[in-house]
């Protein structure tokens, strides 16, 4: 079992925002000519906004949100946490029922919201950014600047690597 001090600093470490994978979308975004908000005072800090289409995007990492068990191959999401089972399984369940809580308080106020996983915008970042781009727009399109994985995004997918597909559709999840 690991120290208390290793466990802390790694937590302390945790970004919660401006993500490798938030950066992927954002850098792809501005690339194809769509601007957008950061650090609105929407529900739920969104990551990525377009006010003017009232549009709320969300790049939720798989371990925070509940996901890391289907991308690690796990049988279940307890089955990730082998030490602190109860802790760890309110701590990620009350993750999960605030985003749907924030889901619904921002379509109540007449917004789209978009959320993806981690794993799935650091395995395809310019297909979920063309797919944002088309309903930032609203129609297809012609062209889209597809723009290389970088270093960063190429290791931080290593390390959530899929080991199985996931049910979710690719192009957003609710």
């Amino acid at each position: 079992m690991r120290a208390k001090q290793t466990t802390s600093r790694i937590m302390a470490a945790v970004r919660n925002r401006d993500s490798t994978a938030e950066l992927a979308i954002r850098s792809r975004l501005w690339a194809n000519g769509l601007r957008y908000r950061l650090r609105t005072k929407l529900p739920g800090k969104p990551d990525i906004v377009f006010p003017t289409q009232r549009i709320a995007i969300f790049v939720d990492g798989d371990f925070w949100h509940g996901h890391a068990w289907q991308t690690r191959g796990l049988p279940s999401l307890e089955a990730q946490f082998p030490s602190r089972t109860d802790w760890w399984m309110a701590k990620i369940s009350r993750n999960m029922e605030r985003d749907r809580e924030v889901n619904e308080q921002l379509r109540a106020g007449g917004w789209t919201v978009l959320r993806y996983w981690e794993s799935d915008v650091l395995g395809d970042p310019n297909s979920i950014a063309r797919s944002i781009a088309e309903r930032v727009r609203g129609s297809e399109l012609g062209e889209f600047r597809a723009i290389e994985p970088t270093p960063a995004e190429r290791r931080r997918l290593a390390s959530v690597r899929l080991k199985g597909r996931r049910n979710d559709e690719a192009t957003g999840r609710e």
